[in-house]
């Protein structure tokens, strides 16, 4: 086997949570004009693995045109959390991601590196009962390419021996910064039919492509 260690993007790669993110802009910015909204929404999928920290900052600096201070981007992250932690809780799994948690996690270290909101991933992995699969549970605000950084500094995972499983560009980029191999997820934010990767339609055929 060509790896020992397995970093996971989590939505649209462990859980079929996508949808709901981007929902939960549309609740969280409701009372804003419908067509700035949608803008956000069409950045949230065409930049799939940033944070909901950045994704609120382009909402106002960028499609407002209106200055936004740290302290109210933590005031709407937080509520964003509350609009959707309970829906990502109880989404349905990505086809094939409980048994291959199940069946390999001795063969392999696992770990997850998300966009998602650090405190907000950890409360939901162990509530869906799947945090204790993982060496550790990594999100924002923290970049993605500096948390993948951190945990092979940390653990001292080799990184020819390690791979990072991702659903969207951001990912593929946060895994070319580390000289990782990646592999895709297709959930719907890219065709990766048009990049030299290779990629898996859902978790039940990972196994298949790691060797």
């Amino acid at each position: 086997m060509k790896y020992q260690y397995i970093i996971f993007d989590f939505d649209g790669v462990l859980v079929e949570s996508n949808e709901i993110r981007f929902n939960g802009f549309k609740k969280l910015f409701k009372g804003y004009p419908r067509s700035q909204v949608e803008q956000l929404v069409e950045y949230a999928k065409a930049n799939g693995g940033v944070s909901r920290y950045k994704k609120i900052e382009f909402f106002f600096n960028t499609i407002r045109k209106e200055p936004i201070s740290s302290k109210s981007v933590n005031h709407w992250a937080n509520q964003f959390s509350e609009l959707v932690t309970q829906d990502v809780l109880e989404a349905r799994p990505v086809e094939g991601s409980l048994e291959f948690l199940k069946k390999y996690f001795n063969q392999f270290d696992f770990a997850i590196v998300s966009g998602s909101d650090q405190r907000e991933l950890r409360e939901v992995c162990k509530g869906r009962g799947i945090d204790s699969f993982f060496k550790v549970i990594l999100g924002s605000p923290t970049e993605k390419q500096d948390n993948i950084a951190a945990l092979l500094s940390d653990f001292k995972w080799a990184r020819s021996k390690s791979v990072y499983i991702g659903d969207s560009n951001n990912d593929l980029e946060a895994a070319k910064a580390n000289n990782i191999d990646f592999i895709g997820r297709s959930s719907g934010l890219v065709d990766w039919k048009s990049y030299n990767v290779r990629f898996v339609s859902d978790l039940s055929s990972l196994y298949n492509v790691l060797h």
